[in-house]
């Protein structure tokens, strides 16, 4: 073997480990049903009543763990590691579930919009125009006195819920298949606050009123 040769075969996987170790990993993360339903309830809270959501940048509660994400969001909820460490032990990244980050602009520009639409969205859910179906979005029900503009109020409402529900996945590196889980949440929140005589279907599928 040539001197060349053994300097290459040497010299490689130095090269290889130490490209790893530039490479950043961003690794899903499957958060607590808890978690993503006390973000559903916290969110929910903010478009029906901002002063009942917690301010954006709330101080770190005493005794909070160095490693975890600050309450107000500011560090993702994707873990993103050097290749090197990956390298060395996944599962120390994986470890430990940061907070669930629901005060981004792109989650709060969603809420804003659901915000403005509120009033006249909850004035219609009161007659029993709007119900609050099990998939976290809104459909026209048999009611008295409905607005003329009930299937614009549906339409633009399921299409601000739904780029809500993506972008809150999106900003914390849920995986895709966690869509149901984030639905499921949000569902149950909407059902809770939904005014007195709101239709809201259940999760087998059966309407009532509140």
């Amino acid at each position: 073997m040539t001197r060349w040769l053994r300097l290459v075969l040497f010299a490689w996987p130095l090269a290889a480990l130490a490209l790893a170790g530039c490479v950043a990993v961003t690794i899903n993360v499957t958060f607590p049903q808890e978690q993503i339903d006390n973000a559903a309830a916290g969110i929910e809270d903010l478009v029906r009543d901002p002063g009942a959501a917690p301010p954006a940048n709330a101080p770190r509660p005493a005794g909070k763990p160095s490693g975890a994400a600050p309450a107000d969001g500011r560090v993702g909820a994707s873990v993103v590691t050097s290749g090197w460490f990956a390298w060395l032990g996944p599962r120390a990244a994986e470890a430990q579930v940061p907070e669930l980050k629901t005060r981004t602009p792109e989650v709060m520009a969603a809420v804003e919009l659901r915000r403005a639409r509120y009033p006249a969205l909850g004035a219609a859910m009161a007659k029993g125009c709007i119900g609050e179906n099990n998939q976290a979005l809104v459909e026209v029900r048999p009611g008295s006195g409905c607005p003329p503009d009930v299937a614009a109020l549906v339409a633009a409402e399921n299409k601000d819920r739904t780029s809500l529900y993506q972008t809150l996945m999106q900003q914390n590196n849920m995986p895709p298949n966690d869509l149901p889980r984030v639905q499921a949440a949000f569902a149950k929140a909407q059902r809770e606050r939904a005014p007195a005589g709101t239709w809201v279907q259940d999760d087998t599928g059966a309407w009532s009123r509140r």
